[in-house]
């Protein structure tokens, strides 16, 4: 049991954060940034960690703008890891074009979670163990270089990045207090057909006859299970030049039989092409210690905790980070909810609402670190 004299201590250094906090917030929402591609926030955040006394290192995992932050607290005990998220969603405007917008609340994310960081340095020599802050790209998994290059939670967990991590922690804005104990795996399947444009009705035309079947996709899996993320077209108008399909596809699934079994069945639905495979998006895997542990700082934080929440309807690629360590992924509610990637919900993100959130999210995280860092036999 954490003492109150250091729940209070970290408290009021959270308080003392606050202004920085905010200017995180700030700063990440001005700077919106596609996965990959998030030099400038990525930058401003080492810097604030490096100020506060962490050790940085960058361009973990193979990935530019992924770093990981570690700092020693007074006496040894759990080392702790949390995510950090930055990068803005792959938003389509008015005019149809693709924009970084910050509609998905990684300014309050990451504004909670460097808060966090650096209220826990001004109080390590009361806490014991360590932290690690994991910078994370590419949360976003429709980016034009997610869909290249990978997610970078998955990526971490691949490359060995949480190994020696005991324990690794993933806030994000929601609807509740909470940690999920349960989300759907998901893989990317892509349809490649290439064949020849014909004006002729009595010549089969090949890439006409798999975009035809995606309507079928349509007519034949529930949204829910399967997204139709893309479809492209193209080729020359001339009598039997080339032409190409490619469509890729978003599939959940709550196993792995039943993912096989929903992919077999996308396969035989599109017809005969070419498919390309991205590497499986794990589902959460909950473990009951961790979460009493961050029950007990939601607590301590004067927060109500929702112990039985729903299972998360769609897939996070935070699951393959709790297939290497134990790991809780932690909601940080806010009443009156959030309108997840729309314009109005990039206002809020960046609003009062927005900064209370990333505000009560280092007070969480940052007690869970310390409740978990001092925790024994859990």
């Amino acid at each position: 049991m954490t003492s109150q004299t250091t729940v209070d201590a970290f408290q009021d250094a959270v308080s003392a954060a606050t202004p920085s906090i905010e200017a995180i917030v700030d700063f990440v929402n001005e700077h919106p940034e596609l996965a990959h591609q998030e030099t400038e926030t990525a930058a401003y955040l080492v810097e604030q960690l490096r100020t506060a006394g962490y050790t940085v290192t960058e361009g973990v995992a193979g990935m530019d703008t992924a770093f990981r932050a570690e700092l020693e607290f007074a006496a040894p005990g759990t080392k702790v890891g949390v995510i950090a998220v930055y990068d803005a969603p792959a938003s389509i405007d008015d005019d149809g074009r693709v924009n970084p917008v910050h509609s998905c609340g990684h300014g309050p994310q990451a504004g909670g979670v460097i808060g966090a960081a650096l209220a826990l340095a001004a109080v390590r020599e009361q806490l014991t163990g360590s932290v690690v802050i994991v910078g994370c790209p590419a949360d976003e998994i429709h980016s034009p270089l997610t869909r290249e290059l990978g997610s970078g939670k998955a990526r971490t967990a691949a490359a060995g990045v949480w190994d020696d991590i005991d324990v690794a922690l993933y806030p994000h804005p929601e609807f509740i207090d909470t940690v999920w104990p349960a989300s759907l795996l998901m893989r990317r399947e892509t349809a490649h057909v290439v064949g020849i444009r014909t004006l002729r009705r009595d010549v089969v035309c090949t890439p006409l006859v798999a975009l035809a079947n995606v309507s079928k996709v349509a007519e034949r899996f529930d949204p829910a299970t399967l997204i139709i993320e893309s479809v492209t077209v193209d080729g020359d108008v001339e009598e039997s030049a080339g032409m190409t399909f490619e469509a890729s596809f978003l599939v959940f699934a709550h196993t792995a039989e039943e993912l096989e079994a929903r992919i077999a069945e996308l396969h035989e639905t599109v017809g005969e092409a070419t498919w390309t495979t991205s590497g499986v998006i794990d589902a959460v895997r909950p473990d009951a210690g961790v979460t009493a542990l961050v029950a007990e700082a939601f607590a301590a934080a004067g927060r109500d905790f929702v112990a039985e929440p729903p299972a998360l309807g769609f897939a996070t690629d935070f699951g393959n980070v709790t297939q290497v360590t134990r790991a809780a992924i932690v909601g940080v509610g806010h009443p009156d909810g959030w309108r997840y990637h729309t314009p109005t919900g990039a206002e809020e993100f960046a609003g009062r609402a927005g900064k209370q959130n990333a505000i009560s999210t280092a007070q969480v995280i940052g007690l869970s670190v310390i409740t978990i860092g001092a925790a024994q036999d859990f």
